[in-house]
């Protein structure tokens, strides 16, 4: 019985014409090698299964085709240089992987080995993948190699995370960023294969492959190689969704239409309904996002403020959903107990918002001014915030957004959390003004607190921007660092 090869490696691009939707990066390359102008050095960026290994093997093809014409850049597939590249047998393309080669002493043992000359055809190519990964002193050892390799030596760095190159390296290739495919280019490619591989797949079932792949072309033709057993017959959508555990999208509208109306049991037993039917929990995680974002654009599109608000922050609760279901011990619990906290803001969240959005502006202004005592904190001052931030602009709203307002007489106390957050809108003081003025009365003054529970703290050091929760979440999210911190204005 002969050896199945993955629908991935067996449409693996050959030539430049199959290299679907990276047209800017094709060209480039290919008029580089008609013309003869191969760099010594190249980068290859952009997010997984778009193309860049493909992309840096069909190089190492042209460059060391001897059935190549001169006036065209694409292999010929049939000289003894490309079918030992396509099967992975050539000796002048040497393929490293960082992420377990990262270490300085596999560096050293290249720069000994690129001197050697190539076994067969002008150029010896050697690609690193996920670049990446590489060490400090492994990219410090590479640097001069890099710069001024031997006139037979061309380098092709790969990597899904460009931002972790140093600086040093970038100036010394040819960056290429690989865009992620569309879901029309998905699909046409996953209809090619399909025709060729003889199987009969519902058009539906093929967007939806498209949509999960979310724009990686190596994840969609995975992802169609797992329903080819199911080709008995037409491959239905139906039967997309149970083998690849994704919910019926009605669901997950429903679902989400639960926890906006803040129906917690509701929401819950929804939630127990998909997971039975056997919905993979990200999966499901990740639909609830689509739809609360199209509803979120759809709201902005109308200018319904309030609803915006309310969607933005169901959609960054999903956010943070996502990342931690992943690692989760308990996903389900977790996506159960986020779903009903959510439920349960929206449900006391509505009695407070919905009464701003009948409020005058005017009335309130008076009746702050007015006031010889302190003023209870109702959700009409709350509504007249939300118009003053508007009014800044995007740098001095940051520093405001976590305050709490509440109006004491002539007095506006701004409650902060954070002590960056309290330092920087004292700074902005001036900005803010005018428009706390025309809210409340000239004679209205601005008075900004912090929490006991932050204020007491001992200050081990200034506050910084790296202080800032957002920042941290960023830097904890994508394992990053801040390496310079630099002042915008609008």
């Amino acid at each position: 019985m002969p050896e199945y090869q993955s629908l991935y490696r067996k449409y693996r691009s050959q030539t430049f014409g199959d290299l679907v939707g990276q047209d800017a990066a094709s060209r480039a390359l290919q008029g580089a090698i008609i013309s003869g102008r191969v760099a010594h050095a190249y980068l290859f960026s952009g997010s997984r299964g778009t193309g860049k290994t493909s992309a840096a093997r069909l190089l190492a093809k042209a460059i060391n085709c001897t059935g190549r014409s001169r006036d065209s850049a694409e292999p010929c597939n049939r000289c003894q240089s490309c079918l030992e590249m396509t099967a992975g047998s050539a000796l002048d393309l040497i393929e490293i992987d960082a992420a377990s080669n990262r270490g300085i002493d596999e560096i050293r043992d290249l720069r000994e080995k690129v001197n050697l000359a190539p076994a067969l055809g002008p150029f010896k190519v050697y690609i690193i993948d996920e670049a990446h990964m590489l060490t400090e002193p492994a990219f410090n050892a590479l640097l001069k190699t890099l710069e001024e390799p031997p006139a037979h030596v061309v380098f092709i760095l790969c990597t899904t995370d460009a931002q972790k190159i140093p600086l040093t390296v970038i100036g010394r290739c040819q960056q290429f960023v690989f865009r992620r495919h569309s879901e029309e280019q998905i699909v046409s490619r996953l209809s090619y294969i399909a025709s060729a591989e003889k199987v009969s797949v519902d058009p539906d079932a093929m967007a939806l492959i498209a949509r999960t792949a979310q724009g990686s072309m190596r994840d969609a033709v995975g992802l169609l190689d797992q329903l080819v057993p199911l080709a008995m017959g037409p491959i239905s959508l139906d039967g997309a969704r149970s083998l690849l555990g994704i919910a019926d999208p009605r669901l997950l509208d429903s679902l989400l239409d639960h926890v906006l109306a803040g129906q917690a049991a509701e929401a819950l037993a929804e939630l127990n309904r998909v997971y039975a039917a056997g919905a993979e929990l990200r999966q499901v995680v990740r639909g609830m996002m689509e739809g609360c974002r199209d509803r979120l654009v759809a709201a902005l599109s109308r200018h319904d403020n309030v609803t915006a608000r309310r969607l933005s922050g169901v959609l960054d609760a999903l956010l943070h959903l996502d990342g931690e279901v992943r690692r989760h011990a308990e996903p389900r619990f977790l996506v159960e107990a986020t779903l009903a906290r959510l439920s349960v803001e929206m449900g006391t969240g509505e009695a407070v918002v919905a009464p701003a959005v009948v409020v005058d502006a005017a009335p309130v202004k008076a009746e702050a001014v007015a006031a010889p005592v302190a003023a209870p904190v109702s959700s009409a001052p709350v509504a007249g915030w939300s118009d003053v931030l508007e009014k800044l602009n995007r740098t001095v709203r940051a520093a405001y957004l976590d305050a709490q307002p509440e109006v004491d007489g002539t007095t506006l106390v701004l409650w902060f959390r954070y002590g960056f957050h309290h330092k920087k809108a004292q700074e902005q003081s001036a900005q803010l003004m005018p428009h706390v003025r025309a809210w409340l009365g000239d004679g209205v003054k601005v008075d900004y607190r912090l929490r006991e529970n932050e204020a007491a703290k001992p200050a081990a050091r200034p506050a910084s921007p790296e202080d800032d929760p957002f920042v941290r979440e960023i830097v904890r999210r994508f394992d990053g660092r801040v390496t310079r911190v630099k002042e915008v204005s609008e």
